[in-house]
């Protein structure tokens, strides 16, 4: 299944690569090169998440490391809607913010 990072998830990883690589620009390479390998494990297995936090919105935590992919699946396409720092105070409702999705 195809995935579409929604802007706000691409604005998200962005913001993530930029603040570890601050610190460690080795880091902050490996960190975005695990998210895209969840994102293709994803891609595989839509239905990966057991979370369903909103009627057609699921969360997947990726695997050792602390971020939340809340996604929803449109059209034979899982849309990213954003990826989601656990340390932060998560929304009370993930929105769609799909204006113009961005493909992976």
């Amino acid at each position: 299944m195809k995935v579409i990072l929604l802007p706000y998830a691409i604005a998200d990883l962005n913001e993530i690569k930029d603040y570890i690589a601050r610190e460690n620009p080795a880091a902050a390479k490996k960190v975005a090169q695990r998210i895209k390998k969840s994102l293709q494990l994803l891609s595989k297995n839509p239905y990966l998440s057991t979370v369903k936090v909103e009627q057609d919105i699921l969360e997947w935590h990726i695997p050792s490391l602390p971020y939340t992919l809340p996604y929803q699946i449109v059209n034979n396409e899982i849309q990213i809607l954003r990826v989601f720092h656990e340390s932060q105070n998560k929304p009370a409702k993930w929105e769609n913010h799909s204006n113009k999705p961005f493909n992976t």
